[in-house]
């Protein structure tokens, strides 16, 4: 009769010891605080969200060194089925002891292979080799479905009008596992997600139950951005 009455206690442990994973792409903002090379430098806002049937994604990004101010917003828009439609980036650079300001901006429009770049007013149309996408919800989408199983890998060529105007560059994405880190203070137990930009850069990414990003450490340029979730 004991062992019995331990059974549903001991089904209890088992459901509650089991981690969750994310079961679908959410919609919302979030708040980072930027860390570069260990000192804080700025800050971040990521927002999720749909619009006329279309999914967007924009980040924006504040970072301070010294009397330079660079402040960065990137929209991704593309259609449910992760179709690229647009991207814009705007990059403000600012010298705060001069005033000088310069402002740079690229805002490439698709149509299946084709893609119309603007950068700085200067418009030139190229026929990109799919597939391929752009920064929105592909890669999580695909982690979804593949249940975040430790171990699996996910490839896709992207295209990023900064690094080429004419070309994709191919993104491999790994789920490392569970791993324990420290965000805001508190220890947490989270999905570890391994990203490899070609030789541009690498980012590990660590996402909660629901799938928002609490933590992101980036490596680029012999430089360490970090940012960790304040809300």
């Amino acid at each position: 009769m004991k062992t019995l009455r331990l059974i549903p206690l001991l089904l209890m442990l088992a459901l509650l010891s089991c981690n969750k994973v994310p079961g679908e792409i959410i919609k919302g903002e979030w708040r980072y605080r930027l860390m570069v090379n260990g000192v804080r430098a700025g800050s971040a806002v990521i927002t999720s969200g749909e619009k006329d049937g279309m999914l967007i994604k924009r980040t924006a990004m504040s970072i301070k060194l010294g009397t330079i101010k660079n402040s960065s917003v990137q929209t991704v828009t593309e259609t449910k089925d992760f179709r690229p439609v647009r991207l814009e980036i705007m990059n403000t650079l600012e010298d705060t002891s001069s005033g000088n300001r310069h402002l740079i901006a690229k805002v490439a429009e698709f149509s299946d292979d084709t893609v119309t770049l603007d950068s700085d007013g200067t418009k030139a149309v190229y026929k990109i080799p799919g597939p391929f996408i752009i920064e929105g919800e592909f890669f999580t989408d695909s982690l979804i479905k593949g249940g975040f199983k430790e171990g699996m890998e996910v490839r896709a060529r992207l295209y990023e009008p900064t690094v080429a105007a004419d070309k994709t560059i191919l993104v491999i994405i790994n789920v490392a596992g569970r791993k324990k880190i420290t965000v805001a203070g508190k220890e947490r137990s989270l999905i570890h997600i391994r990203t490899r930009f070609e030789k541009l850069k690498s980012v590990d990414e660590y996402l909660n139950d629901s799938g928002v990003t609490e933590k992101m450490v980036i490596k680029m340029l012999n430089n360490i951005f970090e940012l960790e979730r304040i809300n």
